[in-house]
């Protein structure tokens, strides 16, 4: 009795399979800016996911675009020889903080790695250097493109370099960037030199003039990247730092905890990513 029971129920097995495979391939479908849950810490342009992204640009951009993107990471990923004055450590604030309008009021929060975000919100980017130094600041957008936002005078009046213990904003006062509709990640990197970086400062006119237009490519093939690479140099370790003022649309004041990065050696390159939906 109980063998022919069994044999009655396994005859339901491949239904119940079938189920639950159309059920995900569903969830797929209506999922379908679903990316991974997190990016790997690239440490060389030799790494397998370093030479995957630079592809996809390729295909998105074309090739002398990914060479420039390249170029720039080379830059950003490259040790540099450690002189004996310029050891560390110091100390370095930098925060994205990400803002959506409610019914009559505003919503801000620190954006920390793998958040989400939508076309509704706004952002701003903060840091404070506690010793003068020169700052770059990058977007680099789900299609691959690197976006240069500091120093960058659509953004910000101030250029380089900075004074210590002064805090800035891109953009300043109570303006906000806004976010385009996209799917996928994206990230905003700040590096930091305690001398002005040639290089750098010679692809961000680069990628300030570039237009897509002036590629011959089919736009409809631009797709998101499947990851963007994460740097991490001369950073060892972070805590909670001092409160900060922020100006909000309509002269509102609000305020955000900001993080404090300790600094090792005369370079510092700090990924932030997130995802878009």
């Amino acid at each position: 009795m109980q063998v022919h029971k069994m044999l009655r129920n396994i005859k339901y097995i491949p239904l119940v399979i079938l189920f639950f495979s159309i059920i995900a391939s569903t969830g797929i479908k209506k999922n379908e800016c679903a990316v991974e849950p997190s990016n790997p810490i690239v440490k060389s342009v030799k790494d397998a996911s370093f030479k995957s992204f630079i592809k996809q640009v390729n295909q998105n951009y074309g090739k002398q675009y990914a060479s420039r993107v390249e170029e720039l990471f080379h830059v950003l990923l490259k040790s540099e020889k450690a002189i004996p004055s310029e050891t560390g450590p110091r100390f370095l604030e930098f925060d994205v903080i990400k803002m959506r309008e409610t019914a009559n009021d505003y919503q801000t929060a620190i954006v920390k790695n793998g958040n989400m975000i939508s076309a509704k919100d706004k952002c701003k980017i903060s840091f404070t250097p506690r010793e003068r130094c020169y700052i770059y600041v990058f977007k680099v957008e789900t299609t691959g493109k690197i976006f240069p936002l500091f120093p960058r005078k659509r953004f910000s009046q101030q250029t380089n370099s900075l004074t210590p213990n002064l805090t800035y904003f891109v953009p300043p006062m109570k303006k906000w960037l806004p976010f385009d509709k996209g799917c996928g990640k994206e990230a905003i990197i700040l590096s930091a030199f305690l001398k002005g970086n040639y290089d750098i400062e010679r692809l961000m006119k680069y990628f300030n003039t570039f237009s897509a237009n002036d590629v011959s490519h089919d736009n409809e093939r631009v797709k998101p990247v499947k990851a963007i690479p994460i740097i991490s140099k001369g950073v060892s370790g972070d805590k909670k730092s001092e409160d900060r003022k922020l100006r909000l649309p309509f002269d509102k004041i609000t305020s955000f905890t900001a993080t404090e990065y300790i600094w090792e050696g005369s370079k510092f390159v700090k990924t932030l990513w997130y995802k878009r939906r």
